[in-house]
């Protein structure tokens, strides 16, 4: 194109307007005549009647909603995207990492080395039983023999 700099934006704004002009004026025609039916059909809309806007129905669409007596209102969002989870995804990571940092250096190994005969005593602990008739003619005492924990 030849043409100067200055109109260069002129034939910019005269093309859109070439293009969107006509679709404005019949926009603009059809809201004159205050009937939302073609917009309204334009948009998916099933309307099979004219829907005039008279003034009282315009004023209704446009004034600010309330809230019913005893509503109450609830400013959480049931269609928010949910929270990632990264949080506990790096606390388990972590904890993982420490674990496994026990296990290479054997801490795991002497915790248990230290905690099986404490378990094994708990659960080799009987109640104890009153002595048998048997049991007093040995001299009255029994003699009990505990397994010793084996540590290996």
């Amino acid at each position: 194109m030849a043409l100067p700099l200055w109109e260069m934006p002129l034939a910019v704004v005269g093309i859109i307007l070439a293009i969107s002009g006509p679709s404005m004026l019949i926009a603009y025609l059809k809201l004159r005549q205050r009937n939302l039916g073609p917009i309204l059909d334009a948009n998916g809309w099933a309307v099979n009647t004219k829907a005039v806007i008279n003034i009282p129905f315009g004023s209704t669409l446009t004034t600010l909603a309330e809230l019913p007596k005893g509503a109450e209102r609830s400013l959480a969002d049931p269609f928010a995207e949910k929270k990632k989870p990264w949080k506990r995804w790096v606390v388990l990571l972590a904890l993982l990492s420490a674990l496994g940092f026990a296990w290479q250096h054997g801490y795991i190994q002497k915790l248990g080395q230290q905690l099986k005969p404490i378990i094994i005593g708990k659960l080799q602990k009987t109640p104890d039983v009153p002595a048998t008739p048997d049991q007093g003619k040995s001299g009255g005492q029994a003699t009990e023999k505990k397994a010793e924990p084996t540590v290996k």
